[in-house]
Formats: structure tokens, C-alpha cells, sequence
């Protein structure tokens, strides 16, 4: 569970240009696919970027997330939106959606492949028969240490971040916050890496079609650091 001071600097620090980002292509994916979803699932929505962006495009748009912090900070957005705190690997709404996405890599912070299995079929569930599930994971070849970084927050706050590889397919984010040069708190935030093949596998043992499985969410030359899947529920 990501603390509140952790949620506030997530918030306001920057690292939201993901999601935007995310939001803006799959926009476009959706355009030129002429798929037009009437509603939409974000889990582990954060602080609900990609659900905002999806409800100024008309889809009615919810969002779910593992940390009160993160939907708190949701919470302050558009009043149509909403949200709710839930474990992503329990989580099963009784309503379906047409479209259900998961980016921010958040499926590698579930290390159990048994676990990411039950969301898979969760996700089946509460998919609309015909409806899409896209979501994002880590890519081996663009994980790597890296040297530390900090920038100053404001006035008076630092941030000091740094990631590494602390073992075989494990990654490790580690963030320091220092107010007034000391050290307020650190977060150490661990993720798998997990292999492509094996996701779309179990994507398919829960009952999707698997589309693709690429470093390029649109089919325009450009690559990214992670892997875009894109899944499918058959129709009935």
C-alpha cells in the first residue's frame, strides 16, 4: 500500500505523463479500429489520469485501485467517475464493460503468475462478450540499474529516486523523500518481470483472444519501453 505522501508526490511530481500518454494512443487505437466502448474498467487506475481522459472522450469511465491514497486523489476529479479501493486479484464486479485496461505496468507488481491468472479470468468475467482488454508489461530488454536521480520537489522537499535489478526478473524502484534535507520517508516499490509468451498464454487458458503482443500500442514505427497487449473476448 503506497503511502499518502508517496500518492501526493506520484500526483504532482510528473508521473502521471504516462497514463496521458497511454490515454492519447488508445484513443487513437480505438479511432482507427472504429471500436467505439460505451463504458470502461481502469484497474489500478492510480490517480485516475486515464479515466479522466476517457470520459472527456464520452465513455463512461471507473476506476479501481489497491491504495486509498491513489483514489482519494481520483476522487477529486470529475464527480461522474467513480472509484472504489480493491485488490485487483479479488476484484470482480457484477457489471460488464466493453473495454478494461491496466497500464502503468501494474500487472508486474503482482509476482505470482497463479495470481495474475485469477485476474485474468476476473477480467473474462466482467469483459462484455466482443469486449477488449488492453493492458501493459515490463519489457525485459528496456529494464536495466540505473544511476540515481533526484530533483528538488519544491522549496523545501527532494526526491531521490533510483531502479534496480536486485535479482532475475526482479525490478526495484526505491524513492526517498527529504523535506528540509531530512529524510522523510522511502518507498521501495518491487516489480516482476514477466515473460510475454507466458501472459498471453494465460490470457488465453481465460478465454481471450489474444490480438497482440508488441512494443508498439499503435502500428506507426515508433517503439516503447514495454510491452502493449491487446485481448479480446470472443463473442457469444
Amino acid at each position: 500500500m503506497y503511502s499518502d505522501v508517496f500518492c501526493k508526490v506520484y500526483n504532482e511530481f510528473g508521473w502521471n505523463y504516462y497514463p496521458e500518454i497511454f490515454g492519447e494512443q488508445l484513443l487513437q487505437w480505438l479511432d482507427k479500429n472504429r471500436i467505439q466502448p460505451k463504458n470502461a474498467m481502469d484497474l489500478a487506475c492510480g490517480t485516475g489520469i486515464l479515466c479522466e481522459i476517457l470520459h472527456k472522450a464520452g465513455i463512461k469511465a471507473s476506476g479501481m485501485d489497491f491504495s486509498a491514497g491513489m483514489i482519494d486523489i481520483a476522487r477529486q476529479g470529475s464527480r461522474e467517475i467513480h472509484y472504489e479501493v480493491a485488490d485487483m486479484i479479488t476484484f470482480r464486479p457484477e457489471m460488464q464493460y466493453d473495454l478494461v485496461t491496466c497500464t502503468g505496468d501494474a500487472v508486474n507488481h503482482i509476482h505470482d503468475l497463479a495470481d495474475v491468472e485469477k485476474i485474468f479470468h476476473n477480467v473474462y468475467a466482467y469483459t462484455r462478450p466482443g469486449g477488449w482488454f488492453v493492458f501493459d508489461i515490463l519489457n525485459e530488454n528496456e529494464v536495466s540499474d540505473s544511476e540515481p536521480f533526484d530533483m528538488d520537489f519544491t522549496e523545501d522537499v527532494r526526491v531521490w529516486f533510483q531502479m534496480t535489478r536486485p535479482g532475475e526478473k526482479l525490478v526495484n524502484l526505491k524513492i526517498r523523500v527529504y523535506e528540509k534535507g531530512a529524510l522523510a520517508f522511502e518507498e521501495n516499490i518491487r516489480e516482476k518481470v514477466h515473460d510475454p509468451a507466458e501472459i498471453c498464454e494465460l490470457l488465453r487458458k481465460a478465454g481471450f483472444e489474444v490480438v497482440k503482443c508488441s512494443d508498439s500500442l499503435l502500428d506507426d514505427g515508433s517503439h516503447g519501453t514495454t510491452w502493449f497487449v491487446i485481448a479480446r473476448r470472443p463473442e457469444m
